[in-house]
């Protein structure tokens, strides 16, 4: 009898420790997850966003993957759509954001704007200082901009400051000098110094990914503001410098804080990388890069070419589930009801 029961004991814990921690976990695996890529360039035609719901259609087939939603943060050449028509075609499946992308002569939105844009259905506003030498994101004629958005909780969508620099200024328009590169930064903490209450997400992890020194930087920085996030749009391509361990770390550490978001747009999403700007499905190895990087151990090719390599972060499930969704839905708005609406088992 004694015998039986430490047989049955043993078992049990046996079936306890085999359950996978997919499962066990958060209630989603990672097939059944929510995905969202928070910074995506889609253009304002119902033809390209009819594509995108076929890039979904191909990452579950070729991936096993869920891809929820979108949030496009603008082209330079088009505004947002009709956001009614929006709603009812896709479900909730595509967000768009207001955008500025020449802010030299300050800010084109005025609070009222603000206001009513937010009233028809943008999630949020996005501007980017620009490529220009000595642009002042922290002129105090902007402040009534970040005021506002403080009062009425708009977002700072995948705001993009500075650009690669050093030995990453390989374009000509990005800066070549670290002088630029930090008086931007630098700027940019005296906004969020002076605009405490604005939630703002930075693009491309604030370019603060090209070594482990400036990821002890970024650290700083989001030790210091807590409503400031980044998203991981095209950071991949330049994380090869960073320690793996150190940057696996940083990630679980950051999780609260980190968004799932890649860059990819109509006409440029890096087709060097694995696709054609005209097969919307050519995308999925773009993608699957993204997710190999997050989920798996394995080597992969990094940089702008893919001349170097990188080793995949594996990170756990709970962190996976912050930056594919959890991030995302607690910090836009409209998320959480469009997930629920489409069926998604969110608490």
């Amino acid at each position: 009898m004694f015998t039986l029961r430490v047989k049955l004991l043993v078992a049990t814990v046996f079936c306890l420790l085999s359950v996978p921690a997919t499962a066990a976990e958060g209630g989603f695996t990672l097939a059944t997850m929510p995905r969202i890529d928070v910074h995506s360039h889609i253009d304002n035609t119902w033809e390209v966003m009819d594509q995108y719901m076929e890039l979904r259609r191909a990452l579950k087939a070729q991936l096993n993957v869920e891809m929820a939603m979108w949030v496009s943060v603008g082209r330079r050449d088009q505004g947002p759509p009709d956001f009614q028509q929006l709603r009812e075609r896709y479900n909730g499946r595509i967000l768009f954001v207001i955008h500025d992308y020449k802010i030299s002569d300050g800010i084109r939105f005025s609070p009222q704007e603000l206001v009513e844009w937010q009233e028809r259905g943008a999630v949020g506003l996005k501007f980017y200082p620009g490529w220009q030498r000595g642009v002042q994101v922290d002129h105090p004629a902007n402040d009534p901009t970040f005021h506002k958005m403080a009062q009425i909780g708009m977002i700072g969508a995948s705001v993009h400051v500075a650009d690669p620099s050093g030995t990453w200024g390989r374009r000509t328009e990005w800066f070549p000098e670290p002088v630029e590169f930090w008086r931007q930064q630098h700027a940019w903490e005296n906004v969020l110094r002076r605009h405490p209450k604005v939630v703002f997400v930075n693009a491309h992890m604030l370019w603060l990914c090209h070594s482990d020194e400036q990821l002890d930087y970024l650290r700083y920085m989001l030790t210091t503001y807590p409503n400031l996030h980044v998203d991981l749009a095209t950071a991949p391509e330049f994380m090869h410098p960073v320690g793996r361990e150190n940057l696996r770390a940083f990630m679980i550490e950051y999780a609260d804080r980190i968004l799932f978001g890649t860059d990819m747009g109509t006409k440029w999403f890096a087709p060097d990388l694995g696709g054609a700007a005209e097969n919307f499905k050519s995308r999925v190895p773009n993608y699957q890069r993204y997710f190999d990087l997050l989920e798996t151990d394995r080597v992969l090719p990094s940089g702008l070419k893919g001349e170097f390599k990188i080793k995949g972060l594996a990170l756990p499930l709970d962190v996976l589930e912050k930056l594919y969704y959890k991030n995302a839905m607690r910090i836009y708005p409209h998320v959480r009801e469009n997930l629920k609406k489409l069926g998604y088992p969110i608490d």
